[in-house]
């Protein structure tokens, strides 16, 4: 390729002397012998300076790409040719792994950010309604419980005046004596009688004790019970003591032994009612929070550790990302391909070459000029392109884009490297001409 650099500069001719002299002799030697003479007329004019020089077509960026990891290539999708634009994926490595791990990131991430969005966004109509339902239900519960406490404090009185109806009968048919059984059999006697007269006063304080009084009345009642077991028993081990054995009947014995019976189930029963009201005033204490909870607004805290959470697993995702585009070639700019060495199957080194693209920009040559010439060069000076395909019948106007202001080395000459932009677009230039 030759290039033609044309410099206009405009001089006003000083040596009219010499010219005078030429045009003299001219018009004494070759004028024509007609005896006419012609005057000569000086003119100032254009004085046009050439610099040719040589250079090559080159892409305004050309760019090499490679994995930037080893491994079996899984898909090339261009070929040399092909116009590509800015991030069109142009071979893969094997990565369904990765995807999959990024998939499931990913998953993870939008969890997390739905359960933000429901925090932000409060609980709905029908989550207050539940919670609503549930306190309402909390209460129900431990009303009933209470109801069922009162009707087994109602038996364990009973079950007490029973107990207390057969130890009198017991101790006017056999223990009349003032021995030392008949005594033990009074003694126990007046406990009973007192559990019984404190069961009727406490159950007298029911309907006015509240939640706080009921749990006292339970206890007392707990107490009394506790008393008239005990009692019960060192009356039953009277009856087998001495001439008490074969005097004391079997059947009243049995009876005896009954009774005792009959106050430690319902002692239980008492105990599993306290526990009840227990268990079931901790659920309305739950089923209240929950509600309180459910209507409050969302907490800073609450909403920090989940914007935490998602950043975190966004971070995780985004270093999966990089290990994909590692495995991963795209175009980084609009162009043409220029060059295939990936092929699906083969297994390529980090760096080495598999797609080259240049830039579908306009192209430009690249021409370098001596040190001698390259002040007669400006940019923006218009030049006159041959190509070695087409030659001088079809030239080319382009124009100089830029001069390198350092000098470079080439076969020992100083030159400057100078780059041209062609003024019209045309197919018929192609890179490397």
């Amino acid at each position: 390729m030759k290039i033609k650099s044309l410099l206009k500069r405009k001089y006003i001719v000083w040596a009219v002397v010499v010219l005078v002299v030429a045009g003299g002799i001219w018009f004494i030697f070759f004028k024509g012998g007609n005896g006419e003479k012609e005057p000569l007329v000086i003119q100032k004019g254009d004085f046009l300076q050439q610099v040719s020089v040589s250079g090559k077509i080159i892409a305004m960026e050309n760019v090499d790409l490679s994995f930037e990891q080893s491994g079996q290539v899984r898909g090339v999708y261009a070929k040399e040719g092909d116009k590509v634009w800015a991030g069109k994926l142009l071979a893969s490595q094997d990565t369904a792994q990765l995807n999959a791990q990024l998939a499931e990131m990913q998953a993870g991430i939008d969890l997390q950010q739905a359960k933000l969005d429901q925090l932000l966004d409060g609980a709905s109509s029908e989550d207050i309604r539940i919670s609503e339902n549930d306190v309402t239900s909390a209460k129900q519960d431990l009303d009933n419980a209470y109801d069922d406490a009162v009707t087994v404090l109602d038996s364990a009185y009973i079950k007490t005046y029973n107990a207390s109806t057969a130890v009198l009968y017991l101790q006017n048919n056999y223990f009349t004596s003032q021995d030392q059984e008949g005594v033990k059999v009074s003694e126990n006697k007046n406990i009973i009688d007192q559990s019984v007269t404190d069961a009727k006063k406490y159950l007298g304080y029911v309907s006015v004790s509240g939640d706080a009084g009921m749990m006292i009345i339970i206890d007392h009642i707990i107490a009394g019970l506790n008393d008239t077991y005990n009692a019960l028993n060192v009356i039953r081990n009277q009856c087998d003591v001495g001439a008490y054995y074969a005097k004391v009947s079997s059947t009243d014995k049995a009876s005896l032994d009954t009774h005792k019976a009959n106050i430690n189930t319902v002692l239980t029963s008492v105990k599993s009612a306290k526990q009840d009201i227990l268990d079931y005033k901790i659920a309305l204490e739950q089923a209240e929070n929950k509600l309180a909870l459910t209507k409050a607004p969302a907490r800073t805290a609450d909403i920090a550790v989940y914007q935490a959470q998602i950043a975190q697993a966004k971070a995780a995702a985004q270093n999966v990302l990089a290990q994909l585009r590692k495995r991963q070639i795209y175009s980084p700019m609009n162009g043409i391909v220029t060059k295939v060495d990936a092929k699906a199957g083969a297994s390529m080194s980090a760096g080495q070459l598999a797609i080259s693209v240049i830039s579908d920009d306009p192209l430009l040559i690249e021409s370098y000029i001596p040190e001698i010439y390259v002040s007669l060069v400006k940019v923006g000076h218009e030049a006159t392109v041959i190509l070695d395909a087409y030659g001088d019948q079809a030239p080319f106007m382009a124009e100089v884009a830029s001069i390198d202001p350092a000098e470079t080395m080439r076969e020992g000459v100083s030159m400057y490297r100078a780059k041209l932009q062609f003024v019209d677009k045309d197919e018929r230039i192609r890179s490397g001409i």
